[in-house]
């Protein structure tokens, strides 16, 4: 179910509930039960999941590692249907719902390399009045880091800070024979009352079976009131190898008689996946359409360095382009694509309509037909239809995809590295090569530091805990831009009287390109005045190149240099390109071609071509609004500001 809440983070939120009888949680209760039933209380948005077997090894290797013994293991989860609920963290956090009640929290410490728990008020409670944990009475004011014991022995990592009456009011830590109080308890809510039976899969789906029922018809009908709104388009599934998209290919394969499937393999999935979506297509014998990526990604780390949670170049390259390539081929006068997305996976996709057109692939209708489903229900109705899913979630995968995806957890590149070491080389080698060649640390591999490009305040959350880990962006871009392929630095910058002037590390126009250089610049408006000079023009303003500098006068207004940004990213573009066909796949038919030199338009753009033509590329988008201009501009975040000309489709 799904309660709307207008002034929360979340504009959508998850309402779970717990029968405390059977001892089971529903997704749906029936009107007459809902005032016998537990409503649980977790942190927004709510989504919680079953528990798989390597979640459950990785509670049970946490708690021993806290308490040195499994007993509270054996109390509160073995043989109980675990719910997990991911929360905020600065890597991965679970909290743990037991019996109705969130016993704790199960966190991954990279700098321990160890998964931990840590009692929650209700789980100390419940530890306490079982006797299975270790307790430090001491006297208040409690607060984080308040050492409250120099002398205790015991062999737990983590005791239960009690007051002089014994009321609960925190966790401490053990260290040696000190207790330092690492969690205060301001709201002290008491546990709920359950059956505490041990219940088995069938049971959840026993209880569940009328809500799953009421959520699959709904769904259904919805696709099957879709196809009638747009009856001439083919119904194709985006199928990634994950739990959302198998349910979504399911509930399409119930509602259509006739579809086809598109899997977009971008060159970095595992195995495991790729064996997935061959099983899953042959299961239900529907035509399978590959969007392959290719090699590309590793071609193109050598231009744009690791890609980042704020520089995502590795989306447009290897997986915008080929699935847009091989749509426009198949469908050319467009799809209803169904694809496995919910509200509950980000605030994007919270606020995102049930129907849209990606302004990238506007020939595909795409919908969703699970926008409100949460996670338990989608996995009961992966159990309850004995779905093939991807065995990656028994090892304890949370999300599935490229495997160096630098918006995963350390905790999920250690899942990875266990599993397909040779995987995990193959790109520890190439962050290595770029810790070596941006002059790192070794903390900027070991901590992921390079899934950010810009200082972001994640990144300074980790850094903070490096003593000695200094932040520079400006040498850190400088040194991408020259040690990448392209090697074109801007190495000096000035400002004078409405002139700026950048002298860059070599020459910027070399005989070999000079041609499609002229070319490019003049289809996107800048006039040529000087030929063997090179001096163009546009709007009253002069952009003079010599060898290695580029001067520009009179820099007058927001549009001068906005215009300079089209000058820079057409400099990079013909050093940089990539080949990913980016330009020739969103302009007109026949207007661009790819040479050995990079793109050539073979007719003249118009303004709003030349527009689509420019920021198409991710050499644009990416490296030089995310690199070059922040150079220019003397700050990190000048993609950011407000005259940046966008691109309307």
């Amino acid at each position: 179910m799904v309660i709307i809440k207008v002034k929360d983070m979340w504009p959508l939120t998850v309402k779970l509930y717990w029968d405390p009888w059977r001892n089971v949680p529903i997704i749906k209760p029936k009107q007459e039960e809902i005032d016998l039933l537990y409503q649980l209380k977790l942190s927004e948005p709510g989504d919680a999941r079953p528990a798989f077997r390597g979640d459950y090894e990785r509670l049970r290797t946490a708690i021993v590692y806290e308490f040195g013994d499994d007993k509270l293991y054996r109390k509160y989860v073995e043989g109980k249907f675990i719910l997990l609920n991911k929360v905020p963290h600065w890597d991965v956090m679970y909290e743990v719902v037991s019996s109705g009640n969130v016993i704790g929290q199960l966190y991954y410490d990279p700098y321990s390399l160890t998964w931990r728990f840590r009692l929650t008020y209700q789980g100390a409670y419940l530890a306490l009045q079982d006797n299975i944990v270790d307790t430090v009475r001491a006297q208040p004011p409690f607060h984080a880091d308040k050492v409250i014991e120099k002398s205790i022995s015991t062999s737990s990592k983590q005791v239960v800070v009690v007051d002089e009456r014994g009321s609960i009011r925190g966790i401490g830590e053990v260290k040696g024979k000190e207790v330092t109080v690492t969690k205060v308890f301001y709201d002290r809510t008491l546990p709920v009352e359950t059956s505490d039976k041990e219940v088995t899969l069938e049971d959840v789906l026993k209880y569940n079976d009328e809500g799953l029922e009421s959520l699959e018809d709904k769904a259904i009908k919805y696709l099957k009131r879709i196809q009638r709104r747009y009856p001439g388009l083919k119904p194709v599934v985006s199928y990634s190898g994950g739990k959302d998209s198998l349910v979504t290919l399911d509930l399409a394969h119930r509602a259509f008689e006739n579809l086809e499937i598109i899997f977009n393999d971008t060159g970095l999935e595992m195995p495991e996946t790729i064996n997935n979506v061959n099983t899953v297509s042959n299961l239900y014998d529907h035509k399978l359409h590959v969007a392959s990526a290719g090699d590309i990604f590793w071609r193109a780390v050598e231009v744009f360095g690791p890609p980042g949670k704020d520089y995502r170049w590795c989306c447009k390259v290897a997986k915008l382009v080929p699935i847009a390539k091989l749509t426009k081929t198949l469908w050319p006068s467009g799809a209803l694509n169904m694809v496995g997305q919910r509200a509950f996976e980000s605030l994007d996709r919270a606020k995102s309509p049930l129907i849209w057109r990606n302004k990238w692939i506007p020939h595909m209708v795409s919908t969703t037909p699970i926008q409100y489903w949460n996670q338990l229900a989608c996995w009961l109705y992966v159990y309850k239809h004995r779905l093939p899913y991807n065995v990656l979630y028994e090892e304890g995968f949370d999300r599935l995809g490229c495997y160096l995806c630098p918006s995963c957890a350390l905790a999920e590149f250690e899942d990875v590295k266990r599993i397909h070491p040779d995987l995990w080389e193959k790109w520890l080698k190439v962050l290595r090569d770029w810790q070596t060649k941006l002059n790192m640390p070794s903390e900027w591999v070991k901590y992921g530091l390079w899934r950010w490009l810009t200082p972001a305040t994640a990144k300074k959350r980790v850094v903070h805990r490096l003593p000695g880990y200094v932040i520079n962006w400006r040498e850190e871009y400088t040194l991408r831009l020259r040690e990448s392929r392209v090697n074109l630095v801007p190495i000096e910058i000035s400002e004078v009287d409405k002139t700026i002037s950048l002298k860059f590390n070599r020459e910027l126009v070399p005989s070999s390109i000079r041609e499609v250089f002229i070319t490019n610049l003049v289809n996107i408006g800048f006039a040529l005045i000087k030929e063997k000079s090179l001096v163009f023009e546009k709007n009253g303003v002069k952009f003079e190149f010599s060898s290695d500098s580029l001067r520009v006068s009179p820099l007058k207004d927001s549009s001068a240099l906005e215009d300079l940004a089209d000058v820079l990213k057409t400099i990079y573009r013909v050093h940089g390109c990539v080949y990913c066909g980016s330009c020739v796949l969103w302009s007109k038919k026949g207007a661009v071609k790819l040479t050995p030199n990079g793109p050539y338009p073979v007719e003249h753009l118009n303004s709003r071509e030349a527009r689509l033509y420019i920021e198409v590329c991710p050499i644009s988008d990416q490296l030089v609004e995310k690199i070059v201009m922040p150079l220019v501009m003397n700050d990190y975040g000048a993609y950011k500001r407000k005259t940046r000309r966008k691109l309307v489709l």
